[in-house]
């Protein structure tokens, strides 16, 4: 068990290339709608300055489990808080797929 004071973080990637893909939207939706739904003790969205997947974004990893979310889009919010953090659903065409050349 995770010594943690939430249930879940929500890490949101508000680097440039990310921010300019809209992660500053999709965090700032994220926070309003965990306010909204009185989730704010459970559940944490956070800022993080980068999570090395530019190109990629907008990033998200929900954190402990360590899901990595990329293309993230604002519409999206409601799926990741409604399927994945209260029904433990992976939204499985936004997991990170690792690019492998052959």
């Amino acid at each position: 068990m995770h010594n943690i004071p939430y249930k879940k973080h929500v890490l949101v990637c508000l680097n440039e290339t990310c921010k300019c893909q809209g992660s500053d939207k999709v965090f700032e939706k994220l926070k309003a709608r965990i306010k909204e739904l009185d989730l704010k003790k459970t559940y944490r969205p956070s800022r993080v300055l980068c999570l090395g997947l530019c190109g990629k974004g907008p990033n998200i990893v929900v954190w402990p489990e360590g899901t990595v979310y990329c293309g993230f889009t604002e519409d999206r919010v409601e799926d990741l808080i409604q399927k994945h953090l209260l029904g433990g659903e992976v939204l499985n065409d936004l997991l990170y797929k690792e690019n492998i050349s052959g």
